[in-house]
This record gives structure tokens, sequence and C-alpha cells, in this order.
């Protein structure tokens, strides 16, 4: 900053760059006033039977689409023409265009998402997918499933699908459901991961649906039934069937015992869904058998994950998933679009890595993804909606980075965004409300108590409130309006930490409201996670709900360890949930939630039980 607070660099002697935050508001101010004035624009866009004069270069700058047309199209091309948009419509749409503000409501929302996606204005499509998004509800959840998919709003769509599968009891007595297509109804029906308590459900919410209009309907009950309900589940004895036109109740039980006849050889899956605890790769040990699974060494490519308990410590089975791509320690794991994605790191070799790859629980594979701009290590990763985010960390193990780059999940390709303003190494993370927050951390012999927030959608960094305590390697989860950071090191200097040995000690727990912009402290919620000793470790803390998870190696004091507890955010105490790590990890592997259907976790937990088995038989000669 210069004498006069606006924002300058020092690019040499008496040489500077400099520049005024208010040039782009004033410019875009007097741009807006100009396109009254008749005899400053050079265009027309005939919506309906309305003449519209606009700024052809204002809107080419804007609009991929009318950047097109008037650039190939013709050179003296100044009329176009809107067939399919109202001009009240296309008035909020040039507002937005000229002020960056538009006033979305329901009687709108379709028209202004249709716009956006036919002029190609991606920016303002994201403000209608923020508003499908916070709009949700049992009420026009199908809807919004429909219009996201047909505009292409693939977050929306997976938003308003996982919505569908938490909520399905909600809306299948809305009026949307009960008007949906035959092709439709049997898609949702078929859904495996309807939350649901039993298949009764399933067949009572298609008889709901065959009685809303009988006499069209009652003639697709054999096929939908076949396709999508599995008869074999249903509990006969609390089963309502109705009559319905053409058919009573018992042409219609005579009709399910034919069809789960016909289902006989036909496997027959749970429904529902669990929120999973996944842990992929790390250092483990030294297998000599490892080089046939690309293991070489302690680092590890292998994937796993168990399913938390809502009871007290049970020893949870850890289940395989495929192994990684690549072996890999110290990289980055967030769950995005109902898939994991996995970055940087470093392989079993030392190298830093810049690669990614994507797991995708529909076709139970590995994938990689375009490289990283930077290979990294001790770097931030996480996920807000359809993107993510590697922030910060080192790629020589000594000088930390800056740099921040984005990843599009749908697109497939990353991008540069604006830098932090402290190079620093081994923070913690954490996104509330849609913004990332950049914790502690440091650089070689120096620790911070700063903190960052970068607010993606002004692609600017902001510093907040430091925390009370500084740290490294410490863990963050956001929740609600809040960031909380578990543990993590610094020198012996602390005086509110225990000793942690080599003249480290580790750190308490502190919370950040951001809406008061205030750190705090929670001795209570302290206690029973972990005793503050040498032995204590945290690699991972992720919010599932109403309760936040800690992962590591937690001494509990009194000689025993737990791997995972949880705290219930309404009670404020914690829990034993998980006794061990699995056991081909010692240390840094990363982890994350991630939603699995209950048929293919059931599906994987056989297959576990039968490698089990195959292995303990005794060897044939």
């Amino acid at each position: 900053m210069d004498g006069l607070g606006l924002p300058c660099e020092y690019i040499g002697t008496n040489v500077m760059k400099l520049s005024h935050s208010l040039h782009a508001n004033n410019l875009l101010n007097a741009l807006n006033e100009s396109r009254k004035n008749p005899a400053l624009c050079d265009g027309l866009v005939l919506v309906e039977n309305s003449e519209v004069p606009v700024q052809k270069n204002v809107l080419a700058a804007c609009s991929p689409y009318f950047r097109a047309v008037y650039q190939y199209e013709s050179k003296d091309k100044s009329v176009i023409c809107l067939n399919h948009l109202s001009p009240s419509v296309f008035g909020l749409v040039l507002d937005y265009i000229y002020t960056s503000e538009i006033v979305l409501c329901e009687e709108n929302i379709q028209d202004v998402l249709q716009a956006s996606d036919l002029l190609l204005l991606m920016d303002l499509k994201e403000l209608c997918c923020d508003y499908l998004e916070q709009c949700l509800s049992a009420v026009n959840c199908l809807g919004i499933i429909e219009f996201s998919d047909t505009y292409s709003c693939l977050r929306v769509l997976h938003t308003a699908l996982d919505y569908l599968d938490e909520h399905f009891n909600e809306v299948r007595y809305t009026e949307e459901y009960v008007m949906l297509p035959v092709h439709r109804i049997s898609q949702i029906l078929k859904r495996a991961s309807l939350k649901v308590s039993s298949e009764n459900i399933i067949i009572d919410s298609l008889f709901h649906w065959a009685n809303h209009d009988p006499h069209n309907r009652t003639a697709y009950l054999k096929e939908i039934m076949r396709n999508s309900i599995q008869l074999s589940r249903l509990n006969y004895e609390a089963l309502h069937v109705p009559s319905l036109d053409g058919m009573n109740r018992w042409d219609i039980i005579r009709l399910m015992n034919e069809i789960q006849k016909e289902q006989e050889d036909q496997e027959t899956k749970l429904r529902g869904y669990s929120n999973v605890v996944v842990m992929a790769g790390g250092e483990g040990p030294c297998l000599q058998d490892d080089s046939s699974s690309g293991d070489l060494g302690e680092v590890k490519r292998t994937v796993s994950f168990v399913v938390p308990h809502e009871s007290q410590c049970q020893d949870g089975v850890w289940i395989d998933l495929p192994p990684m791509l690549s072996p890999r320690v110290n990289h980055g794991l967030v769950e995005a679009g109902g898939c994991l994605f996995v970055v940087g790191g470093r392989d079993h070799l030392g190298h830093i890595l810049n690669s990614g790859e994507k797991y995708d629980p529909a076709t139970n594979q590995w994938t990689a993804i375009p490289p990283m701009s930077h290979a990294r290590v001790g770097f931030g990763l996480v996920a807000i909606d359809d993107k993510i985010y590697a922030i910060g960390g080192s790629n020589d193990m000594s000088d930390p980075m800056i740099c921040l780059e984005e990843f599009c999940i749908y697109t497939n390709k990353w991008r540069t965004l604006p830098e932090m303003s402290l190079k620093r190494a081994w923070s913690a993370y954490a996104v509330v409300n849609k913004k990332i927050y950049v914790i502690g951390g440091g650089i070689m012999g120096k620790l911070y108590e700063a903190v960052e927030c970068f607010d993606p959608k002004r692609e600017s960094w902001t510093s907040v409130a430091p925390m009370k305590e500084r740290r490294f390697d410490a863990r963050a989860v956001g929740v609600g309006d809040n960031v909380f950071v578990f543990g993590g090191l610094r020198r012996l200097e602390c005086p509110s930490a225990m000793h942690h040995g080599s003249g480290m000690k580790f750190c308490g727990t502190e919370v950040f409201t951001a809406s008061q912009k205030l750190w705090s402290t929670m001795m209570s919620a302290s206690v029973g996670m972990c005793t503050m000793s040498e032995t204590s470790h945290i690699d991972s803390a992720l919010n599932d709900k109403d309760e936040i998870y800690i992962m590591g190696d937690l001494d509990t004091g009194d000689g025993s360890y737990n791997f995972l507890r949880a705290l219930n955010l309404n009670t404020n105490r914690w829990r034993p949930v998980i006794g061990s790590r699995p056991s081909w990890n010692r240390s840094n592997g990363a982890m994350c939630m991630l939603k699995l259907s209950n048929a293919f976790i059931r599906c994987l937990e056989e297959h576990h039980e039968h490698l089990k088995i195959r292995s303990s038989l005794p060897a044939t000669v």
C-alpha cells in the first residue's frame, strides 16, 4: 500500500504499479448511464415486439454468444433477434450485465436461468444455481431435478438428488410427485439410495401415485413393480393394497405374486445410504510382497473406509476400496459431486507430485485428472460445490508457496486464482459460508497465528482475527458459522499446552465464529477428545451432520487409545467411535467423508468376508 492506502507494487527504483479500487465500479456505473443515451448505442436487440438499444462492445465483452454473433456473422451486424426471451427477462439480464446485481424469485428463476444458458452468461447461471440450492425443499425438489438436468446445472442436480434420497418420505406426498410421468416415477422408485425404513414405503408410494389418476396409470403398475420394486423385501402383514381402476386389491396381490416369482433369481439390495470415513494413502508397514500391488516402500496407495456407528466405541471393520493409481503421503483428499478427489503429496521415491486422480463409486474405479500447475506437499485441499481448491504448501519441502488453484469437477480444468499474502505450509484449512479459511502454519523457523479468508465469489483474500495460539500441522473443520481448530504443535513457550516432546507442544482447541469475527477456546470440549501429550496426534477433522469426527493417535490418558472420536455439537460431549486405524496405515493418511449406498457397502463387505475366509484356509498341496 502507498501513503494514500492505494494498492501498489514496487517493480523497480522509483517505479510503482498502482491500482484504484473504485475504478471498475466507476466505469460500470458510467456505462450503465451511457446505455440510456441512444446516441451512444450502436445495436438493437429485438425481443418479441420490442426494440432494445444496446452497446455491442459491452454485450460482446460479457457474453460469448453476443461476441460470436457480432464478430463472426457479419461485421455490420447491428440487429439481433432473441425469440426465446421476453422483454422483461432480457431487461433483467441487461441490468445484471451493467450492475452485476439481479433480483431472483420463484416467478423469474426459470426464465433467467434459461436466458443465462442461452447467452452463455456463466456467472449469472452460477447465481441462479445458488438460488435454486438455497430454496430447495420437498415441494420443489423434483422440479429442480428436472430443470437442472435440462440446463446442465450438474452441481444443482447432484444436490437435489441427494435431497431426494434423504427426504423421500416428504417428497412422495407432494403435488410434483403425483404429477410425475411413468418413466420418471420408475426411475425414482428404482433408486437404491432412497433413505426409507422398508420396501413397503416404496410400494405405498407407487399406489399413492397410481391412485391420483387410476384410469390412466393402473395399466403401468406391472411394468413399474417389475423394474423398480423388490417385492421379496416387502412386509406383507403391514402392507395396505388398495383397489384401483379396473383392479381390486386381490387382482393387485395376484399381480405382485406373479412378479415376485419372476424376480426370484434377482439379487435383492438394501435401500438407503451411509456416510463413511475414507482413508487413502499415507505411510505404513513395509511389506516384501507390496511390489506386486505398487506399494513400494512405506508410502501406500491403499484406500479403505469404515462406517461409523452411532453407539459407543465399536471396533469397526475397515473395508478396502480399489487402490489409488499412485502411492501418496501428505496429499489432499476431498469429496465433491459424490466422488473422491486426491491430488499432490509425495510418492514412494520422495518426489513431490502435481498429479491427481478421481474415484467414482458408480464405476468403483480411479481415473487420472489433469495435473495442478504446482507440485505440492503440506498444502490444503477443500471443496465448495463443484470446485476444488489447492492452497499453499511447499514444492521442495522448505519453501512454502502462496499460490491458489481451482479445479472444476465438471469441466475437468484447473485455473490459477489470486495468491495468499503469506507464504505458509502445514496450515489448517476449513470452509464456512462458502469461504475458505487458512489458519496458522508457517515457514522455516517461524510459526503463525495469522488467519486469511478467501471469497471465491469475489476472488479476493482478506485477513481475519488471529488465533489465540500459533501452531502448525493442526486440523480444522467448518460447521455452520464456526471454524473448529484441533491440535497442532508449537514451541514450549506456549503456557497453555502440555509438553509434546522434542521442544514442541500439543495445542488446545479454538473456535472462530465468522459472524462475530472472534476466536474462543473450548476447554470443555477438549476434555474427552484426547490427552495433550507427546503420544497424541490429530490426522483429520470431519463433519457429519451434528457431530465432528476427530481422527488420529488419540491418547485417552488411561493407557488406551482411540483412532476416531466424535463430538456431539448439541450435547458438547465426546464419544469413542473406532478403536484402531487400518492395519496397512501408520500415519499421514488423508481422510474425508463419502456417501455410499448401503447396497454397495454390503457388496464390498461380502467381498471382504470372502477374502478373509480364503486367507484363513490352509494352503493346498
